[in-house]
């Protein structure tokens, strides 16, 4: 495999998979069994079986399309993440205080954990967990998605 399409190809996956992460009401599509990540390796197995040498992968190819993309994914849309905290601040917070503020009572849990979740402490802790998370989920569903394309794109070539 050329190395330049491949990591072209991976870091367009990549950028795929974190945009569907990051973006609000994008990030939605996430709901359904993680297309949206999934999505990624689809980007990356097309782009390579556009642009490489094959027509279809063996298994260790879509493991390693699959996995990379996946990496590179989770490390796009963390720093993404960052960027978005820095510029906006937590926006999920502040939604989920809006909606509190919008509630005729308020249960007396759900103030303790607004004010949990503005915590410095929680602030480090919420990244490190966001990373781990995406270490994990984007390597398994862009594997998924690439192997899903590679797959129909080998019966297509057989017909």
């Amino acid at each position: 495999m050329d190395d330049r399409v491949f990591y072209q190809a991976v870091v367009l996956g990549g950028f795929v998979s974190a945009l569907t992460m990051v973006v609000p009401l994008l990030n939605l599509v996430n709901c359904l069994c993680c297309l949206g990540v999934a999505s990624g390796g689809v980007v990356a197995v097309l782009y390579l079986h556009k642009y490489g040498p094959f027509d279809s992968f063996s298994l260790p190819q879509v493991i390693q399309i699959g996995l990379v993309t996946g990496l590179a994914g989770a490390f796009l849309s963390f720093f993404m993440q960052y960027l978005v905290f820095q510029f906006y601040g937590n926006w999920q917070i502040e939604w989920i205080k809006n909606m509190i503020e919008n509630l005729d009572e308020i249960p007396p849990m759900w103030e303790s954990i607004y004010e949990e979740l503005q915590s410095p402490e929680f602030q480090g802790f919420a990244g490190a967990s966001i990373l781990i998370r995406d270490l994990i989920i984007f390597p398994v569903f862009t594997f998924l998605g690439a192997l899903l394309t590679n797959r129909s794109l080998e019966k297509k070539t057989r017909n």
